[in-house]
């Protein structure tokens, strides 16, 4: 049977960093009020996306225990944030920071009890504060790349430390394959891990057929079935590297905190990804929604991306934008829908604040040809200029696909003919 779990329902924050002294508020549920299975968080670069990011990590306390009697032990809540991270708005200044949140205990999709979450707390003494203890994230940093030489770490360990650390390692994909595989060999009964295993990377990487596990020189090498062959995953490209080292992480911890469950991977879980769009191929970007919610159906995405294909492929998902104002930044949740949109109009939407998706280049065309057409009256210079900016400006392809530009074509042809008859 599976279990419950604790998932998300907003983040609080208020003087952290490029956020204001005006609280901001981050909504992690969908319109009745169940965690959202998905929030993608968009806005410009240097806004505070990876911060919200650290933030929900803040929410989840280290357990460190202390006696208080011969009898009972009682839980000390910590942060498990180093010194390192400084979260203040204005480090010099004697200013108030808080960071709360609101978590719920369940299945995926369910509505039950909110318990408020407050950063920071000293011990853990009400039923609310021991609730929060069962929260854990598990988040990736932009710079997440693969481990090596993990094959003794506890991997409930720094579940979170990429998004903290630039040069953070993620599990040793290749060692923890071995140790599946080589457990396979020899009749253990957790071969039903590495299949599962196989599963998800296959289905996440486009092209990969199979995946093996080899031996070079002294160790284990992973290679994926590619159309060219077998290509070792150190050969790969960073965009498929990448994607294998941060699920594979995913995988082994789900495995190792839900041993004894018939599928690790549709347990619980709340998982926070900086730019998961990063170094995908578009294709890729429209698909990984899908494949991650189908192989860990009980899992809270919470992820940053820059992508107007990522957000076209989440329509349907909590979707949240920051937005700049003077000297700080505000959460905006309630944005423009964007179901059925084309790539482009999701682009010049609210989302993303492009006034055109065309060539720069052809923005200052039409600016010339605009003022142009402003003036009262016009001399022939003027006319001439409009004349060849019309001509340029009508370079641009009013198509969507190669078809849509062919037939554009024989229809400007036909009605040239007809012009000179």
């Amino acid at each position: 049977m599976l279990s419950t779990g604790t998932y998300l329902l907003d983040l609080t924050v208020r003087n952290v960093r490029c956020f204001g002294p005006e609280e901001q508020t981050l909504r992690l549920s969908d319109a009745e009020g169940r965690p959202a299975p998905w929030t993608v968080i968009l806005g410009d670069n240097g806004v505070g996306k990876t911060t919200l990011l650290q933030c929900l990590v803040a929410l989840e306390p280290r357990r460190h225990f202390f006696r208080v009697t011969q009898e009972e032990e009682r839980p000390l809540v910590e942060l498990p944030v180093d010194g390192g991270w400084r979260i203040y708005r204005h480090p010099t200044e004697a200013v108030e920071t808080s960071i709360r949140g609101r978590a719920t205990q369940g299945r995926m999709g369910q509505l039950s009890q909110a318990v408020k979450i407050v950063v920071p707390t000293s011990s853990a003494t009400s039923q609310e504060e021991r609730a929060r203890l069962e929260l854990q994230c598990y988040g990736y940093g932009a710079s997440r790349r693969l481990g090596s030489a993990t094959m003794s770490r506890n991997v409930r360990a720094d579940h979170s430390a990429s998004l903290f650390v630039d040069d953070a390692s993620l599990i040793d994909v290749e060692e923890w394959l071995f140790v599946e595989d080589y457990a396979r060999s020899k009749g253990a009964t957790v071969t039903p891990r590495l299949e599962r295993v196989k599963k998800v990377v296959i289905d996440l990487l486009p092209d990969a057929k199979d995946l093996r596990v080899g031996w070079r020189q002294v160790r284990p090498v992973l290679e994926v079935k590619t159309p060219y062959g077998w290509v070792s995953i150190s050969d790969l490209s960073l965009g498929y590297r990448t994607m294998i080292a941060w699920t594979v992480d995913l995988a082994s911890r789900l495995f190792a905190l839900h041993p004894d469950s018939p599928n690790p991977l549709a347990e619980p879980a709340v998982v926070l990804v900086d730019e998961v769009d990063l170094h995908l191929h578009p294709k890729w970007q429209r698909e990984l929604r899908s494949h991650l919610t189908e192989r860990f159906p009980a899992t809270q995405f919470v992820v940053t991306a820059h992508s107007p294909l990522v957000v076209q492929a989440s329509e349907n998902e909590n979707i949240v934008v920051l937005r700049r104002e003077g000297d700080h930044v505000v959460i905006d949740n309630d944005v423009e829908t964007v179901r059925g949109w084309r790539v482009d109009q999701v682009l010049t939407s609210d989302l993303f604040g492009l006034q055109t998706a065309r060539p720069p280049q052809y923005d200052e065309l039409i600016a010339r040809r605009n003022a142009i057409l402003g003036k009262r009256s016009l001399d022939p210079e003027d006319r001439v200029a409009l004349e060849r900016l019309e001509a340029r400006i009508a370079e641009l392809p009013a198509g969507e696909r190669q078809e849509d530009l062919r037939a554009m074509d024989i229809i400007q042809r036909a009605a040239a003919k007809l012009v000179r008859r």
